[in-house]
């Protein structure tokens, strides 16, 4: 008995001993294994990093040959949580030009156009400080602090949704845009396409295009419409657009994404006075390419000019045209009168204006 005992005891302390160093190891790993909770915190830190803290900053080295600003809070409305850094102020004046810059974390790009006419924001991305001047607001999210952008507009500014300050450094090449840098209009009559597009993240206004041609959609089938102009940065949310419905395959096979089913509308311009209108809804780019067009004396000497155009080829669901109703305007004054009438409002027409379903 005694030595059963014994052995007894010597077992119980043998498994103590191992109990004891499991839970020794145990602890150990513990200890050098960081917890989840841990793994998350740093990298949320490791995220915020990337971000200013400190507008007093000295962190952020000076770019020789840069300017340098400091945000300040947005004064727009509906703004008032993030900030601003103005580079070129509101003015009368257009400005075309370069931005080159350097900030202490990511920035989104804004330039402003206008002032609107009054109504004319209805629709668009605008930026007003008295909810009585509207600008069409055009903000570009690269996500990068440092970059470069061509732009045009009134002014010109870079952006957070943050309310806390940023620094940037930056350079601007820019100048007046007057009549001297418009292109010309190359139609006979001298009516001008313009494009609106309407995509989940707001409206884009393109006024460069040169072919406007409408495949089919008259008979109430698929409305199919091409549009083609000179390669451009105003383009660049099209080609983005182009690029994503590539990737994610066309037609009721592709997957959604942010410019699926968009919606559009063509106006066409005589001056001042709108001529027609066509309202596309539920579009999709379904092929895109691009073209060199030249003269037949072209050749490879550079003797003559040669021009890279985009085509972007667009399926829609549905179309509307729109008719504005000049004729009784100019039964009663006249042509020439009603071509002076630079503010004249017009009623679209529709098919049940006219008594057609």
């Amino acid at each position: 008995m005694t030595h059963n005992k014994i052995k007894i005891s010597f077992l119980m302390t043998a498994i103590s001993v191992c109990m004891t160093s499991i839970v020794l190891t145990q602890s150990f790993a513990q200890e050098d294994s960081p917890s989840q909770e841990q793994i998350r915190q740093d990298a949320i830190n490791k995220q915020m990093n990337l971000f200013s803290k400190d507008v007093k900053l000295g962190e952020k080295t000076p770019i020789a040959g840069f300017e340098r600003l400091v945000s300040e809070t947005d004064p727009g409305l509906g703004h008032e949580q993030h900030q601003l850094a103005v580079i070129i102020p509101l003015s009368e004046k257009e400005y075309t030009g370069t931005l080159y810059y350097s900030a202490s974390e990511p920035i989104q790009l804004v330039s402003l156009k206008g002032p609107l006419e009054p109504g004319e924001e209805k629709g668009k991305s605008v930026w007003t400080a008295d909810g009585e001047t509207y600008y069409k607001l055009v903000l570009i999210n690269e996500y990068t602090s440092k970059g470069e952008w061509n732009f045009v507009g009134n002014a010109l500014a870079v952006h957070t949704f943050k309310s806390t300050p940023f620094v940037i450094d930056y350079k601007v090449d820019y100048q007046e845009v007057n009549d001297a840098h418009q292109k010309p209009i190359n139609s006979v009559n001298e009516v001008k396409i313009k494009a609106e597009f309407n995509f989940d993240s707001g409206t884009v206004n393109i006024d460069s295009f040169n072919v406007f041609r409408q495949i089919s959609g008259f008979g109430k089938v698929q409305p199919q419409i091409v549009l083609q102009g000179i390669v451009g940065i105003d383009k660049s949310i099209l080609y983005r657009a182009a690029d994503t419905e590539y990737n994610a395959g066309t037609g009721p096979h592709g997957a959604e994404h942010q410019f699926s089913e968009f919606g559009m509308s063509i106006y066409l311009e005589q001056g001042n006075l709108p001529i027609r209108k066509m309202t596309y809804r539920e579009c999709d780019i379904t092929n895109y390419t691009i073209d060199t067009l030249y003269d037949n004396d072209y050749s490879y000497n550079r003797a003559s000019v040669f021009v890279l155009v985009d085509n972007f080829e667009i399926t829609c669901a549905g179309m509307q045209p729109y008719h504005y109703d000049y004729q009784k305007y100019i039964d009663e004054y006249g042509v020439e009168s009603v071509t002076k009438m630079k503010n004249m409002k017009m009623s679209p027409k529709t098919f049940k204006d006219y008594g057609i379903d």
